[in-house]
């Protein structure tokens, strides 16, 4: 039964600690302290059953406690002979504990409205747990409460280890930030072995599409658990959810222009924009367009902010190389389109940016550019050592040019100073060609049918054509719709 415990006269404390009329001693550890049986028997349920029985205990002159410690043991009997008690965060399982034992109903009472006026974020789990261990409903119901109110402050504390999953799903499906949540997963699944295989079902109480663009490419798809038939599933539904709306709808629409700094490539089906700068910020974002559908998707964001970069599509993966940030760069990123995941490849010799990138014998080739001033060095990725060399220069700079890959060869054509030069990757060598009529400075340059096409430039609106085969070059009567300022790469869609 529960007991309130009443202060007893001071006079019994003084004769316990007088040693007189004792005629029992309990024993806590190392720990022994002479009682009287007659004040222990009337201010505890547990002694009085003890000494009415016929345990051993009834005619022994000690009783030995061994669950209880000794700097808990002083404590409750000096709250069995005063009814005082001092009670701690530090001491507060220990009584809880002890008061179980001993059937103090009382003091599990003033333990549990102790714990509800000290609940906080670093101790909310431990407490949800005793609560539960010793059915304090009350304490329960605000500990809980506690938790789901405070969810990005608990994620951070060192008690993840002994959060149940139980009250983990309670707590996601009462927090509305999904980000959160998520990363409230996260860290309870790296809190203890063998949880990995719960993250699955645990991401069932996370919607992606709650969260933002930003945070699903830079933090989910950053997670390892999210590499997996399952993972990439939701990954993917979150992007074509929002991937429509983010570009601005035009009938028509010019991207890598000269003042915007983005980068485009072509891809399989479209093309795909990437970086730039906008309101004076370099910019993240990654866009595919499919022809085919007229859909723009939204693709993870690079790592690194960058504009004036460079950027090709090949076997699945968007490779941009250099640009610039606030510095030259040097670093090379990779994104696998089969699981939207961004990779770093090792970073080239040199920084730059605005330089020429070919595919020859899936090993990625950079050509020229510029930092602080246009260059002629080339250097091979070797995909399969994951390295870079240096491979011989072009025989001039090729400023402003482009470059495009054609049986086994590099040609870099274009450009202020109207180039035509041909690489050999297979001995390293450069043959010089017969140059294009015109000024392509900032045009595209792609294969058609077998020979090599150059598309307008800065106020240019003609169009040429190389043949490998004659040597020569001729011009289309075709004509550009417009002169522009200088556009890295342009396209014209019909609404």
């Amino acid at each position: 039964m529960t007991r309130a415990i009443s202060s007893l006269p001071v006079v019994f404390l003084q004769m316990k600690e007088a040693d007189e009329f004792v005629d029992i001693t309990l024993v806590f550890g190392k720990q022994r302290i002479a009682c009287h049986k007659v004040i222990l028997a009337g201010m505890c349920d547990y002694f009085r059953r003890m000494f009415l029985t016929n345990m051993l205990e009834r005619g022994s002159q000690e009783v030995v406690l061994n669950d209880i410690s000794a700097s808990t043991g002083v404590v409750l009997v000096d709250y069995l002979y005063s009814g005082n008690i001092v009670i701690t965060q530090h001491n507060a399982q220990d009584l809880l504990a002890a008061s179980e034992m001993l059937l103090l109903g009382a003091l599990k009472k003033k333990v549990e409205e102790f714990l509800l006026s000290h609940t906080d974020s670093v101790n909310c789990i431990s407490i949800i747990n005793l609560a539960r261990l010793y059915d304090l409903k009350i304490l329960l119901a605000d500990a809980q409460k506690y938790l789901h109110e405070h969810v990005k402050e608990v994620v951070e504390t060192e008690e993840m280890h002994l959060l149940q999953e139980g009250d983990l799903i309670e707590a996601l499906e009462a927090n509305a930030s999904q980000e959160e949540n998520f990363l409230f997963i996260q860290k309870w699944i790296r809190s203890a072995e063998g949880r990995t295989d719960r993250f699955d079902d645990l991401m069932q109480h996370v919607s992606l599409s709650q969260c933002s663009k930003d945070f699903v490419c830079s933090t989910v798809m950053a997670e390892k658990l999210m590499h997996n038939t399952r993972g990439m599933k939701l990954i993917k539904q979150f992007m074509r959810s929002c991937g429509s709306a983010d570009p601005p709808k035009q009938p028509s629409l010019a991207v890598g222009n000269e003042r915007g700094e983005m980068c485009a490539c072509a891809s399989p089906g479209g093309f795909v924009v990437s970086g730039g700068r906008s309101q004076n910020s370099n910019q993240r974002e990654c866009y595919s367009y499919h022809v085919q559908n007229g859909q723009w998707n939204t693709l993870p964001p690079m790592p690194t902010a960058r504009r004036i970069h460079s950027s090709i599509y090949h076997n699945h993966h968007l490779y941009v190389v250099g640009g610039y940030d606030g510095r030259f760069l040097n670093s090379v990123e990779a994104l696998d389109m089969r699981n939207l995941q961004w990779n770093h490849l090792p970073p080239l010799p040199r920084e730059v940016y605005s330089a020429y990138l070919a595919i020859v014998s899936d090993n990625l080739v950079v050509l020229g550019g510029c930092c602080g001033g246009w260059v002629a060095d080339v250097h091979e990725f070797d995909s399969a050592q994951q390295t870079w060399r240096q491979r011989s220069p072009m025989p001039e700079i090729c400023e402003r040019g482009a470059a495009v890959s054609f049986d086994d060869h590099v040609y870099v054509v274009g450009g202020s100073e109207r180039s035509c030069m041909r690489f050999n990757p297979r001995n390293n060598t450069w043959t010089s060609l017969q140059r294009p009529r015109f000024i392509h400075s900032y045009g595209s340059s792609l294969v058609l049918n077998g020979n090599i096409v150059v598309i307008e430039g800065s106020n240019n609106d003609s169009i040429e054509e190389y043949s490998p085969l004659t040597a020569s070059w001729s011009t289309w009567t075709l004509k550009m719709p417009q002169k522009s300022p200088g556009w890295a790469f342009a396209a014209k869609m019909d609404s």
